[in-house]
């Protein structure tokens, strides 16, 4: 009987496409590391989505990832697997502090966040949040492009979908939940990936938002909203790899 995979990625998406190009970008990306990827068609929403591909999962780290996202950081998996060693999830953008429905809203010295987008004119606007070292411990909370676990902490938290029947908030309810539980959370700037789209507060995020404020409200962090000094810079898609490592992306951002 074969032994399970290292990693099991999940992903949810009804666009072929979108799947196609994300299952062959990790095929590559996790080729040095037993894996399996699950495709979920048909999701109800993100919760009841990826409960359904973690039941159909075998492997011992956990891979919960949008269908528009690509990493340029090539040992991305090698470092997952460090990660994954010394915390219980990780991402690639979160906060310290969660004082409300919005994970931001914390601000400075509490966020933190390395991620990728595309621009129209071609080139790519590297966004960059929070001092310190890449890796921050004692994260409270993450944002769901893209986060990675060990199986026994998802198969413990599990996924509301009853409250988070649409697709927002899983990300908080998932993370903020294990925090709450008692693990151990991070958010690791040496991951950096290309996130396609940047989401919308639109009328259905502002219906889970509230759904998630009602099932937290008193587990939230003392404060008020701050505001997030941020590091920026814009390169072709060919530099992206080199200018993301962490000993030369300080090196070229602006601050503001």
């Amino acid at each position: 009987m074969p032994s399970p995979p290292t990693f099991s990625i999940i992903v949810c998406s009804n666009r072929p496409d979108r799947a196609a190009a994300v299952r062959g970008h990790y095929a590559g990306l996790f080729g040095g590391h037993a894996h399996e990827f699950i495709l979920i068609t048909d999701a109800r929403s993100l919760c009841e989505g990826y409960a359904r591909g973690l039941a159909q999962s075998s492997g011992r780290l956990i891979v919960l990832s949008h269908d528009d996202v690509e990493f340029v950081t090539p040992d991305a998996a090698d470092r997952l697997v460090r990660h994954l060693a010394a915390y219980d999830i990780v991402g690639v953008a979160g906060t310290t502090r969660l004082i409300n429905g919005v994970w931001m809203d914390a601000g400075d010295p509490h966020l933190f966040a390395l991620i990728i987008y595309p621009q129209q004119d071609g080139l790519f606007s590297v966004r960059y949040a929070g001092r310190g070292p890449p890796c921050i411990a004692n994260a409270q909370a993450l944002d769901g492009c893209f986060i990675a676990c060990r199986r026994e902490v998802a198969e413990a938290v599990g996924f509301d979908a009853e409250t988070f029947d649409g697709f927002h908030f899983y990300d908080l309810d998932f993370t903020f939940g294990a925090y709450l539980q008692g693990y151990r959370l991070a958010i690791c700037r040496d991951l950096a990936l290309i996130h396609a789209s940047i989401g919308q507060a639109d009328a259905a995020w502002q219906k889970y938002h509230d759904r998630f404020v009602e099932k937290y409200r008193d587990r939230f962090a003392a404060g008020v909203p701050g505001t997030t000094r941020t590091g920026h810079t814009r390169a072709p898609r060919a530099a992206l790899a080199q200018l993301c490592r962490p000993d030369q992306l300080l090196q070229s951002l602006r601050w503001g």
